[in-house]
């Protein structure tokens, strides 16, 4: 008897619109997926004495201070809670800060330590004695470099990439918070960005050489490509229009911008009078200007990413 045609053998609705190969992928996938929900639903096995299920050891390895909640100490695993989020907190505020890096440290061992306290106790359990000492420092330091290592410090560069990068600009004693996901074709005048430049070498008359490395540098946009820049004593004027003037630009002289560019006036500080080197009293002979006009046209394919407004107390400025 044809099973298509017998009434116990009713036709089955199937997966018509896929070919037979992919519903039997299909069907493969569905029930692995189901034996791991049951692997983690129960225990990991015969012979575990804090008969955890998978889900609690996954939870554990997710969320910072479970591990402790898990053997019943609820309170210190709210303190560690609590912890990862006021270093997660320090890490943002502190962005431009060196001791942001301590923070995200604290971050991994409010983390970490949940799963070592879990795993450390799970030892004990299978082995019958407490855990020496060696294991008691050994396995939280452990724990804590995967954490930092493989989860933290490739977070952190995630979030460099798409979220906010601190650059720490060659030219200033300071850090500038930029925006990645800017695309240059979004760039005004007005808006103050950061971009790549090559290392350069300023010898003034009668003083010590400058030398900068290769690196970011921070400056305010003027003028887009086909402006017309002007230079006078009171103003730089962009098309017709004045704007104020930023210390050490040429008191004359008149360019247009390039396709592919910008003009960019960049901020430059020295570190060993603290003040602008763009200003006049720094920038009487020609070297400085020279040099900064020359750095003043800056290519579409330097630039890293515009400046935030403000970032928590850092805001970022182009004036000296």
């Amino acid at each position: 008897m044809d099973s298509e045609s017998s009434s116990y053998y009713p036709p089955r609705a199937g997966r018509r619109w896929v070919s037979p190969r992919l519903g039997q992928a299909m069907d493969r996938l569905g029930l692995a997926i189901r034996r791991m929900w049951m692997w983690l639903s129960g225990p990991l096995g015969r012979g575990v004495w804090l008969e955890l299920t998978g889900l609690q050891w996954l939870s554990a390895s997710l969320i910072p201070g479970r591990g402790y909640a898990l053997l019943g100490q609820r309170t210190l695993g709210r303190v560690f809670l609590a912890g990862w989020w006021l270093c997660a907190a320090a890490t943002l505020i502190l962005l431009c800060h060196p001791t942001m890096g301590w923070f995200m440290g604290g971050m991994a061992s409010c983390h970490s330590s949940g799963l070592a306290f879990l795993m450390l106790r799970q030892r004990e359990a299978n082995q019958g004695h407490p855990a020496g000492l060696a294991e008691r420092i050994l396995l939280p330091l452990v724990c804590w470099a995967i954490y930092y290592s493989l989860v933290y410090l490739p977070a952190f560069d995630q979030f460099r990439r798409h979220v906010a990068n601190p650059l720490r600009i060659t030219t200033e004693d300071r850090t500038v918070v930029i925006n990645p996901r800017i695309q240059a074709a979004e760039v005004q005048r007005g808006d103050s960005i950061a971009f790549h430049q090559e290392g350069f070498r300023i010898q003034p008359p009668g003083d010590y050489p400058r030398v900068f490395a290769p690196g970011p540098i921070f400056g305010r946009v003027f003028g887009l490509p086909g402006d017309r820049i002007a230079f006078t004593p009171k103003a730089v004027r962009v098309n017709g229009r004045d704007l104020p003037r930023l210390p050490g630009m040429p008191m004359e002289g008149e360019q247009v911008v390039e396709p592919e560019q910008w003009f960019v006036w960049p901020t430059v500080r020295a570190p060993r009078e603290g003040v602008m080197m763009g200003g006049v009293r720094r920038l009487a002979d020609d070297s400085f200007a020279e040099a900064f006009l020359r750095m003043s046209a800056v290519r579409h394919s330097d630039f890293l990413g515009r400046a935030y407004g403000r970032w928590f107390f850092n805001t970022p400025s182009t004036e000296p």
